[in-house]
């Protein structure tokens, strides 16, 4: 058993003193009534003073229970959360392309659909079941869903899915760049609905929802655009916090796009940590890799569109298209900057980019 009262017990408390105030002055009106009929007037003002005297007595008593009620279930339900508070992964989002963003949160079975527009509070609410293990995903047929942040990669309707699956099925990156690189493993994780009642904790690692739901959820899902965060327990900080956190990653990877852009090799090699990874090359087969582009094209015209930032378990990661020009040469695809914060700077810790 809990060492506290359920949350939605506790809630019911103020409504039950309601009543047994409102059932007091009920008794009380009743009985100065019963009073009069047989003693005349004489006790209807003691009886007035007492009904009074009770209410006056019951309102601290409400507003304690009450008090102590919010203090037993901690903060408010997620979806009502205190004004100027937004869950930490939103650190920044363009305002459009797609505008939309789907935060599951394991710990409550809940996902939760955000506007850009309005980062304090849920568009949509949905109830949904996560793997029947707990933690996140690690390896195939551990029962498990991931936690990170993921992008659709396909969709199916109906007509295409076998009945278990539901209204419709959207398929997720998992493992994506980062879950390979750190050894994740496992495939088939999909956003879907059910034929069957929805229950907790009940899948093999699939995020499911009602079919009703799943098909209004449809219409914000767009493919390889909306970012899909999944974590254990989401974690709401103040507005204006996250909005300079967000400022201020949003400028280091301007200026790191600045450095590239310019040439500057040994200012570019700062923004990424002695431990940084990617394609196979470590910091120091990077900065040569990076210095020998440089060497080779005179000028290189680089430019991002739908720069994305989000945050996930301490690690955050900036997501972009990315297009490159120089003299015969053309690159155009997706890419993914994973930031950690190494006391007291973030620096990037994993890049990949996707054609």
């Amino acid at each position: 058993m809990h060492g506290c009262l359920d949350g939605r017990v506790v809630a019911l408390i103020p409504l039950a003193c309601l009543l047994l105030a409102f059932v007091l002055v009920s008794a009380f009106r009743t009985i100065r009534a019963a009073y009069r009929r047989l003693s005349g007037t004489e006790y209807a003002p003691l009886l007035q003073y007492a009904a009074l005297r009770g209410i006056i007595f019951l309102v601290p008593v409400i507003a304690f229970v009450y008090t102590a009620g919010a203090s037993v279930m901690g903060p408010a339900p997620f979806g009502n959360h205190a004004k100027g508070l937004i869950p930490d992964p939103f650190l920044y989002l363009s305002p459009h392309n797609p505008g939309q963003a789907l935060l599951v949160e394991k710990a409550s079975q809940k996902a939760y659909l955000y506007r850009s527009t309005d980062l304090a509070h849920p568009f949509r609410t949905y109830p949904c079941s996560t793997g029947e293990r707990s933690g996140p995903k690690s390896a195939q047929n551990d029962k498990r869903t991931p936690e990170g942040i993921y992008y659709v990669t396909n969709s199916f309707k109906e007509r295409e899915l076998a009945s278990i699956y539901g209204a419709r099925a959207f398929p997720i990156d998992y493992p994506n760049p980062l879950d390979r690189e750190l050894g994740r493993t496992g495939y088939g994780i999909w956003i879907h609905s059910t034929n069957k009642p929805l229950k907790p904790r009940d899948t093999n690692g699939c995020v499911v929802l009602r079919n009703e739901d799943i098909l209004e959820l449809s219409r914000y899902i767009h493919e390889g655009q909306t970012p899909i965060i999944i974590t254990q327990k989401i974690n709401l900080v103040e507005e204006e916090m996250l909005q300079r956190e967000g400022a201020e990653l949003k400028e280091l990877v301007m200026e790191w796009l600045k450095s590239w852009r310019e040439g500057q090799v040994e200012r570019y090699m700062s923004f990424y940590g002695k431990d940084f990874m990617a394609q196979g090359k470590d910091w120091h087969q990077w900065r040569a890799h990076t210095k020998r582009l440089s060497e080779k094209y005179d000028r290189i015209d680089i430019r991002i569109d739908g720069l994305q930032i989000l945050r996930e378990n301490g690690v955050v990661l900036a997501r972009f298209t990315q297009t490159s020009r120089a003299d015969g040469f053309f690159s155009d695809g997706v890419k993914r900057l994973y930031l950690m914060k190494k006391s007291p700077e973030w620096k990037i810790a994993y890049e990949f980019f996707t054609k």
